[in-house]
């Protein structure tokens, strides 16, 4: 009996840590009809007072060429009209390491009287509301605006200046570091391309007082008590991922497939092929080594970074979506390096449209 509930304890350990490696704390890409409220929908549930002023989700979802959550479903739509509602998603909660939450965003219109504010964050899971790695949003002009984030007091805002109507991939950070009142909270930007890697200088940063206890869930807020305000400006949210890393946010739309041990590393052939717009792509690794699976066109260009980063050995699956792209030849490479592997796969696929 004893062992065979350490052979138990064994297998779940073993799955916690895959899972650490291979999945999001969670991800949403809003793949879901139409709605006048995303209240109730998909583990979205509302915090506080019911105001008429709702998170909605409209058509269609935003699309961010190379970025795991592009393209798929529609997109959380939040009109900034009054104050709002706010809803929020619960996942694992956290109180050490690290925390990222990447999303594509999209400021549609600033209104004459809009000043700032902030449409996402993380909030804490003790039942206290501390809101915080909140991504600001600064009206410069009515078509410019400069993103700002805030730890739990004070906002840094980057100097870089924004433009409506353009679909942005933004990484927000939380640190806990040993101490108190010393976390920190980073964002990063981008208007093209997906880093394989964190950049070594954040577009913002702020470590001002009071430290979240713990990290256990995304808020999407319409304004609610908010001292500024964006006033009746539109601005759209969706693919939104969390993970404890890099690679398991920004990077990570990898299904694990089986625990099942192969002899070998392999790469599969994509399914369907010719494809449009999408395709599944498998890989399979016998040991915990890291795994970067690229596509190209056939000049060499790199027109997707799927994944880089550290996987537990087993069997993964991923969605490539080409929607951004014109038919033609791709490549896609797979390069797995673990303590006794080491070597690259490449495989070629159609897109036809």
């Amino acid at each position: 009996m004893k062992i065979t509930k350490f052979i138990a304890f064994t297998i779940l350990l073993f799955l916690c840590i895959q899972n650490l490696y291979s999945q999001n704390l969670f991800k949403d890409d809003f793949n879901y009809q139409v709605l006048d409220s995303l209240e109730g929908t998909g583990g979205w549930v509302r915090a506080g007072v019911n105001l008429t002023s709702n998170v909605l989700v409209k058509s269609p979802g935003l699309s961010y060429p190379g970025y795991a959550g592009s393209g798929i479903g529609n997109t959380a739509y939040l009109s900034n009209i009054g104050e709002g509602d706010n809803v929020y998603h619960s996942f694992s909660s956290q109180a050490s390491g690290k925390l990222y939450l990447s999303f594509m965003v999209r400021v549609d219109s600033m209104t004459s009287t809009a000043t700032t504010g902030y449409n996402i964050c993380f909030n804490q899971s003790t039942g206290a509301t501390l809101f915080n790695t909140a991504l600001f949003t600064k009206k410069v002009s009515p078509t410019t605006f400069n993103f700002g984030i805030r730890k739990s007091l004070s906002t840094s805002y980057s100097n870089t200046v924004y433009n409506t109507n353009t679909t942005y991939l933004v990484v927000l950070k939380y640190s806990f570091v040993n101490g108190n009142n010393n976390d920190s909270a980073k964002m990063y930007v981008f208007s093209s391309g997906v880093p394989a890697i964190e950049p070594s200088v954040p577009n913002a940063f702020a470590t001002d007082s009071i430290d979240a206890v713990n990290i256990g869930s995304v808020v999407l807020t319409n304004s609610y008590a908010q001292n500024g305000s964006l006033k009746s400006s539109s601005v759209k949210i969706d693919g939104i991922r969390v993970g404890l890393s890099w690679a398991t946010s920004l990077l990570s739309g990898i299904e694990h497939v089986s625990g099942t041990i192969p002899e070998e590393y392999s790469l599969s052939r994509n399914y369907p092929n010719p494809f449009n717009p999408a395709t599944k792509i498998g890989f399979k690794i016998p040991e915990e080594g890291n795994v970067k699976l690229q596509i190209f066109d056939i000049t060499g260009r790199t027109v997707s970074l799927i994944a880089d980063g550290k996987f537990s050995p087993g069997e993964y699956s991923v969605e490539f979506n080409g929607e951004n792209l014109s038919s033609g030849t791709y490549f896609y490479k797979m390069d797995y390096n673990s303590k006794s592997h080491t070597g690259s796969k490449l495989m070629k696929m159609t897109l036809l449209k």
